[in-house]
Formats: C-alpha cells, sequence, structure tokens
C-alpha cells in the first residue's frame, strides 16, 4: 500500500481540475464576445432608420457637396448599366451582369483632418422612397470602386459605389453616405450625409431607359 503524506495531493487529481479551469476560460471568452455583438446588434437595430440618425444627417442634392463636422461629400452623377467590371480570383478584369439594374453613383470626398477610408461593416447605402436600403453590391471588386480610396484631409478623392437595385426601386432614391464604423463599437455620434439624387418618376424612366448595355469601371490603356 502507497502511504500519502498529509496535506499533499496525487498529482493525477489536479488534472481534471486544471482541464476544468482552462474550458472555463476559454467558454467565458466566447460568452464574452457573443455578449459584445449582440450588444453591436441591438445598438444598431434598437431604432429605425429616421429615428437612429436624424439629428445627425446633414440634407443636400446631387451636384452639390454635403459638408459635415468631419467630411465634405458630394455626388457628381448617376449612372445605370446592366454590366459592369470586375476582378476573377487571378486578378483578370472581366465583365458581370445583373438580372436587375447596376446604379453607379459617381462621387468625391474629403476630410477636415483625419484620414478616412470606407468600411464595407457599414457602407453608403441607397435609400428608396419605401424605406429600403441598399448596400453596395457583392458582385464588383471593392477594388474598382470608391472602397480603395484613401480620403486625405484638404484633398478630393473620387470614386464609384455600385448598388444592385430593380428598375422600380429607383424613383425617389436617395443616397446615404456613413463614414466609417468600428468593428465592436458603434458610434452613434458619426454625421451622416443624405444625398437627394434628383431621380423623379420622369427622371427615373429616363435614366432606365438609357442605360448603358456595359459600363467600365477600369480605363483601357493602349
Amino acid at each position: 500500500m502507497t502511504r500519502q503524506e498529509p496535506g499533499t495531493t496525487p498529482r493525477q487529481a489536479r488534472r481534471p481540475v486544471e482541464r476544468r479551469s482552462v474550458v472555463g476560460r476559454v467558454a467565458a471568452m466566447v460568452a464574452g464576445i457573443a455578449l459584445a455583438a449582440a450588444a453591436v446588434w441591438a445598438q444598431s437595430n434598437a431604432m429605425p432608420y429616421e429615428q437612429r440618425g436624424s439629428f445627425l444627417t446633414t440634407k443636400g442634392e446631387i451636384g452639390r457637396p454635403v459638408e459635415t463636422n468631419r467630411y465634405t461629400v458630394q455626388v457628381t452623377s448617376v449612372t445605370a448599366a446592366h454590366m459592369v467590371d470586375t476582378r476573377n480570383f487571378s486578378s483578370e478584369t472581366v465583365k458581370v451582369a445583373t438580372r436587375y439594374l447596376f446604379l453607379l453613383v459617381n462621387l468625391r470626398a474629403t476630410t477636415r483632418s483625419e484620414p478616412m477610408q470606407l468600411s464595407k461593416l457599414g457602407p453608403p447605402e441607397l435609400l428608396t422612397a419605401d424605406g429600403k436600403r441598399y448596400k453596395p453590391t457583392d458582385k464588383v471588386d471593392e477594388s474598382l470602386t470608391f472602397f480603395a480610396k484613401q480620403v486625405q484631409p484638404g484633398l478630393w478623392s473620387a470614386g464609384t459605389l455600385v448598388y444592385e437595385v430593380p428598375a422600380a426601386a429607383i424613383p425617389g432614391v436617395r443616397f446615404v453616405f456613413i463614414p466609417p464604423v468600428a468593428a465592436i463599437v458603434v458610434d452613434n455620434s458619426a454625421p451622416e450625409a443624405e444625398i437627394d439624387l434628383g431621380l423623379t418618376s420622369a427622371d427615373a424612366a429616363r435614366l432606365i431607359s438609357r442605360a448603358e448595355a456595359y459600363h467600365p469601371l477600369v480605363t483601357k490603356t493602349s
């Protein structure tokens, strides 16, 4: 018989406790991340768009700069197309089509004091007359769009954002420029710029009827 000294604990008896301790810490970390994600979702979706940011939204119209306390943005033109450029896995430029319409918002922006680059977590949106929101299409490689631009203080950066929308959603649609957001912290004080694209029913019908069969996003060089 093996005699155990008083006050000592066999090594084998300590291992399950140690394993449970590690598992407990990992579980706590996972739970913390889940709670943080839930908090972000709740904060972002607690109020509808009209209530969530109306007091922080600066409104304007196409062709005119819209200035906030952090940046200035201007929509210069809007184009409709059935096919545009993208890039495949080999970084080759190829054409991509849609069963709806590509609405191309051409814009430029500058900042007051800090550089800015758009984020896929909270990108600029199209807001329709009936309150639906459309994010930029994922069919177009972001390297060909305004997402690739680093907006610098005092300098204007220009580019295009591409959306897929049904033709019926175009009349009255507005462009909502949303500055970059963090992955965990939602900044409800971030100013938004809402721009009327001037697409009345008649103007939208004209834009749709003149939609280009193909609109290049890559400039061809010889």
